[in-house]
């Protein structure tokens, strides 16, 4: 039996308003709408395009530790952050290395961070034969010879996931993304937002698609890394139902949270695989702390994660020139009214009718990357001009000041 007392279980009657409060109940923007952005890169031998072993990304987020005087964080004797001032490194599952910033007013205002922690690793790194690289997936190493972090955490997430979804693997030891962050200002805000961000998904995963090389050949995927999302565990990845439209994307995510296996709990103090069952079910149990609903929010990997917040999850990692741009073309479309409106417009095309056809929609996207169409037969690339056009018409002005019209020149040429 759990350690924990009665008084600490969610009471499974008040699951619905649990998730409320802890989803949406303390919207984060307080006026501000701050700009956040991670970046997670791949470590690869420069001459052969090979994984870095694992042994050699710990020892690399040690030594940066070091460098800077960080706070060190600890999963057993695995280092898995450190924060510096105003930044951090993240190890993940695989060994990707994930640089991050605190949020900020403005892409001006990202920028230098960005720039001088790059820099931190590429001294760390010179004359080791291994470079950073901003690719979606490894392109050299199977996936079968690449570790994974000997955390707890990834080793029940490993076993758990694997029967939903025959490409886990690849998810956690070989993908590498950038997650850009916004702030909502209440429910309907949110929901907005949420269900916009989910919308252009396609779209921007085609924008952004960099991981066609997969164990050395051709995977036949302009993006194998959102081809690779696409089939990993089906109960907590992809849009939740309801999840493409304003009205219905907040409840929707919650039943997708409350449906969701449940993956971990925290018992006296160890982390341990909790049974392999919906939320919901465990719940009802009541047996369940609010560590625990804590614990599995973590484990949920929608391509847009709402936790009074949003977080785009579903680019591949590219290089920061190019990130910075596309962290400006979605800052003028979520944060710019006139400029919302008008891809909430377009993006009536990029809703399909049913499951079938949403997933025929995101694998022509990862396949085809601009060359992929809607449900009209609109290309991607069309549609990306148009969203382009949108935030280039809002960018730098008194009620969109997160960038500048000239921070989308980087998206502008890719497009063509």
């Amino acid at each position: 039996m759990p350690s924990s007392t009665p008084s600490e279980f969610i009471e499974p009657a008040n699951l619905n308003d649990t998730l409320e409060n802890v989803l949406i109940g303390k919207p984060m923007a307080l006026g501000r709408q701050y700009l956040g952005i991670e970046v997670e890169r791949l470590i690869l031998h420069t001459q052969t395009q090979e994984s870095a072993p694992l042994e050699f990304c710990r020892q690399l987020l040690i030594d940066l530790a070091d460098d800077i005087e960080g706070k060190k964080y600890f999963d057993g004797d695995v280092v898995n952050r450190v924060d510096g001032d105003g930044y951090s490194f993240t190890m993940e599952p695989g060994g990707q290395l994930e640089l991050a910033t605190t949020p900020r007013s403005s892409l001006s205002e990202v920028d230098p961070t960005m720039t001088m922690i790059r820099e931190l690793v590429d001294r760390r790194l010179a004359g080791t034969g291994y470079g950073l690289s901003s690719l979606g997936h490894a392109p050299v190493t199977k996936v079968a010879d690449l570790g994974l972090l000997p955390r707890e955490r990834y080793k029940i997430m490993d076993a758990s996931m694997m029967p939903r979804g025959h490409l886990t693997r690849n998810m956690m030891r070989a993908t590498a993304g950038f997650q850009l962050t916004y702030d909502v200002n209440d429910r309907e805000d949110a929901g907005r937002k949420l269900a916009l961000l989910n919308r252009m998904a396609p779209v921007m995963v085609a924008i952004t698609a960099n991981s066609r090389m997969v164990e050395g050949e051709d995977s036949g995927f302009e993006s194998f890394r959102h081809y690779v999302w696409l089939h990993t565990d089906r109960d907590r990845v992809g849009v939740p139902e309801g999840g493409l439209q304003a009205e219905t994307a907040i409840d929707g995510y919650k039943q997708f949270a409350k449906r969701a296996t449940m993956m971990f709990q925290k018992r006296d103090g160890a982390l341990v695989a909790a049974p392999a069952k919906p939320f919901e079910d465990v719940v009802a149990t009541g047996e369940v702390t609010m560590e625990d609903l804590e614990l599995h929010l973590t484990g949920l990997f929608p391509f847009v994660r709402l936790r009074n917040y949003l977080e785009v999850r579903y680019l591949d990692s590219v290089e920061w020139k190019f990130a910075r741009s596309v962290l400006a073309l979605l800052s003028g479309l979520i944060y710019c009214p006139t400029a919302t409106s008008r891809a909430e417009a377009l993006s009536d095309s990029l809703v399909p009718t049913d499951a079938d056809a949403f997933l025929a929609l995101h694998t022509d996207a990862a396949r085809r990357g601009l060359d992929a169409q809607d449900v009209r037969g609109t290309s991607f690339r069309e549609l990306a001009r148009e969203l382009l056009g949108f935030s280039s018409a809002t960018l730098g002005g008194d009620d969109c000041r997160w960038a500048e019209p000239g921070d989308l020149d980087v998206v502008a040429a890719h497009i063509g």
